[in-house]
């Protein structure tokens, strides 16, 4: 396949527009629009959910709002309260508002130019950061590569990024799911640690797919980001039988899928797998600002209507 950004927006293209449209009164999708008309978000979220009221509600009114949100979003620096990896979960987020709004009218050409050099200088920075040390962290960071190299239309950049796929995909998941250095530790944090894993995984196979490569495809041996993104559901309703850390509760277990859960809406569609539908009912509308926003409306595959949908 071929390296070919299509600039809509960083996990969609212009057919799940038109499938979220066409099924808009139907489950989950009208839940998901019920959520994206009724609800406001604040601070560096703004930029995102005007982005997506512009490409689903053709709205251009909040596509204006959106980019001069990113605008300013862009140029501060980022607070010395976020980690490491909000502050690359939240460049992410940038990225995917700016391909989302990059053919809007108020985004102007110059103001383009300006998002991606300080979008680069800012990925060089973070590249280089001492702090870039765990799994997860690096993960996360291949991500960000791979979108600044769609944003940019820069071939190697993106590359660089696959290539981080590629080899925690042939290097590091085990052919049952689970990613060793993801969820040892026995400190409380591995479902977390590996349930972002599986995220920022499933969000490289769906950006590149909609750039024209291939990685949902890509397995060793079998092992695939299918099995990896699979494994922490078991443990949605049985958190007792996770064995690498001892008393997570079923409270716990939720609010992480709640928060980081979007990439199982693009892992539902990619594989329709029965399990993940009972898990699906009971978070939707997802929406995870960091994780491709509200997925629930950009990927969600309507529930059939009697025998023959």
């Amino acid at each position: 396949m071929t390296f070919r950004p299509q600039h809509v927006g960083l996990y969609f293209t212009h057919e799940h527009i038109t499938a979220a449209r066409r099924d808009r009164d139907r489950d989950p999708l009208r839940a998901a629009y019920l959520m994206l008309n009724d609800r406001e978000q604040s601070g560096m979220e703004v930029a995102l959910w005007g982005a997506f009221r512009y490409r689903f509600n053709e709205d251009e009114r909040a596509g204006e709002i959106a980019a001069e949100a990113l605008m300013r979003a862009i140029d501060v620096q980022p607070s010395d309260d976020l980690t490491y990896l909000d502050t690359v979960a939240q460049t992410i987020m940038f990225v995917q508002a700016f391909e989302m709004l990059r053919d809007h009218r108020a985004l102007t050409y110059a103001e383009q130019v300006r998002f991606l050099n300080t979008l680069q200088m800012r990925v060089t920075e973070l590249s280089q950061s001492p702090y870039k040390d765990t799994q997860v962290e690096n993960l996360w960071m291949a991500l960000l590569v791979m979108a600044t190299g769609v944003a940019v239309e820069h071939e190697d950049t993106f590359k660089l990024g696959v290539e981080v796929y590629e080899r925690t995909i042939r290097d590091e998941v085990s052919p049952r799911g689970f990613i060793p250095k993801a969820v040892q530790g026995n400190d409380g944090g591995s479902l977390y640690r590996q349930i972002l894993s599986s995220a920022a995984l499933v969000l490289m196979a769906e950006l590149a797919h909609n750039a024209g490569v291939d990685l949902w495809n890509f397995s060793v041996r079998g092992v695939s980001v299918v099995t990896t993104a699979l494994y922490p559901i078991y443990y949605f309703y049985t958190p007792e039988k996770w064995q690498w850390d001892k008393d997570l509760t079923a409270d716990e277990t939720q609010m992480l899928f709640r928060r980081y859960g979007g990439y199982l809406e693009m892992l539902n569609r990619h594989t329709r797998h029965r399990d993940l539908k009972p898990v699906l009912e009971d978070l939707r509308p997802i929406y995870n600002p960091q994780g491709g926003g509200l997925t629930t409306l950009s990927h969600g595959l309507p529930v059939k209507r009697g025998l023959f949908g």
